[in-house]
């Protein structure tokens, strides 16, 4: 495959994921804005605060959950039947969940509203995937430019994505501009990624005739890999119950402070999106700068012990914060410090994985981070009902519960193996 070539099958991938993130993180200000107090959004009429709150949690967290079931299976699938049919589907996904969530806002529809949250999920295989498909059209040489570029443009979405929810919405810079506009900027990009994959994405990979010993597909698929984390006593056990605790505490934060900005200090809808928008600049500076400074001079383990405890302290500041100035000040520190502790979690995963499991590990990965966002969005949007701000306490709770985890796990095998150096 030529460079040319290779440039144009890589294209349509790198946008795809790109446009799977913009998505995700555009629709959560967005949509916190539409169900804020005061909003003159067709999705809010007639709901009561708390219906308000349960709305929330429950479409946030829907997606998180479909994923958890869909997510192995389509995985599974595109070893099987090929990886541009199930890219097709995931792109196809994404753009039928956004003209349904542009309808459900344009008509009020709740339930419209939740069918494009599901529909997006059952397809969010897409990064995923897509990576993989990268490792299949690249030369092998370039293999980890092509994967970092594919990281690369999942956190440039959860910049641009909270940016254009915010510019797109606001009708000071343009009269048109409404809520409803950013919802249809992304269906269309969506639509337009379909035509790229189906023209310029050519699968090289053979499709391998199914053979007897080929596991069966099963939705349950998340669950076996949930359970398989936690199914016996050593180092996966332990690092899974960390990573556990540490997705909850950041799936609180992420999902709930655009709510937690909108009430405490009254902020507009555009700047909460701005607001997740210098979030996502903190995952590309520590995935850029941040995790490969941290490599070169720590070991693993104390990157982790340190980026929890500092994310704990700093999601405590937000939570304590008198003035949304300070909020300002805290959000590139918090989003960089968590983002470094999960990649020197996700490190700590690979090193107990051998060379057959290294899927399989990271499967768990992935059921571990849908089903912990998926479950604090349903019971934040329950606990935010009940008392303003609590899931951002429990954010704080959970990452410190992480943090002393982690730590009394290093102090025991230190203990357990006195000569084993650090």
């Amino acid at each position: 495959m030529t460079r040319a070539s290779t440039g144009a099958a890589v294209a349509p991938l790198l946008l795809l994921i790109l446009i799977d993130a913009i998505g995700f993180a555009m629709l959560t200000p967005l949509l916190a804005a539409a169900l804020a107090p005061g909003s003159e959004a067709a999705i809010q009429d007639g709901l009561s605060i708390n219906a308000r709150h349960l709305v929330y949690g429950f479409a946030t967290g829907l997606y998180p959950l479909m994923t958890f079931f869909a997510a192995p299976v389509l995985g599974r699938l595109s070893d099987r039947v090929g990886r541009k049919i199930i890219l097709l589907v995931c792109a196809g996904g994404i753009a039928v969940s956004y003209i349904a969530i542009c309808a459900a806002f344009a008509w009020g529809s709740i339930w419209l509203l939740m069918a494009g949250r599901i529909v997006g999920g059952l397809t969010a295989a897409s990064q995923a995937v897509s990576l993989a498909s990268l490792v299949d059209v690249c030369k092998p040489e370039k293999k980890d430019f092509w994967l970092s570029m594919g990281l690369l443009s999942s956190s440039l979405g959860f910049v641009i994505g909270p940016a254009l929810s915010g510019l797109l919405s606001d009708p000071h810079i343009v009269p048109w501009f409404t809520i409803l506009v950013p919802l249809y900027a992304t269906a269309l990009l969506a639509g337009a990624n379909l035509a790229l994959l189906a023209w310029l994405f050519h699968d090289p990979r053979p499709v391998a005739p199914p053979t007897a010993a080929t596991t069966a597909l099963s939705l349950s698929s998340g669950f076996r890999s949930f359970a398989a984390a936690f199914a016996q006593p050593g180092a996966l056990r332990d690092v899974s119950w960390v990573f556990l605790l540490q997705e909850l505490a950041w799936g609180a934060y992420f999902y709930f402070i655009p709510v937690f900005l909108l009430h405490r200090f009254a902020a507009t809808g555009q700047e909460a999106s701005l607001f997740m928008s210098v979030m996502g600049v903190g995952f590309c500076l520590s995935f850029a700068v941040a995790m490969p400074l941290c490599t070169k001079y720590f070991s693993t383990s104390s990157i982790t012990r340190w980026s929890l405890c500092i994310a704990a302290g700093l999601i405590g500041g937000s939570a304590l914060a008198p003035s949304m100035l300070v909020e300002w000040i805290l959000i590139l520190p918090i989003s960089v410090a968590v983002a470094v502790s999960y990649g020197a979690l996700i490190i700590l995963f690979t090193d107990t994985a051998t060379e057959g499991t290294k899927g399989e590990v990271m499967g768990i990965t992935a059921a571990i981070n849908s089903l912990s966002f998926g479950v604090i969005s349903f019971s934040g949007g329950a606990m935010e009902g009940l008392s303003g701000g609590a899931p951002i306490v429990t954010s704080l709770v959970l990452m410190t519960a992480s943090w002393l985890l982690f730590s009394f796990q290093s102090s025991r095998e230190s203990t357990s193996q006195p000569g084993r150096s650090k």
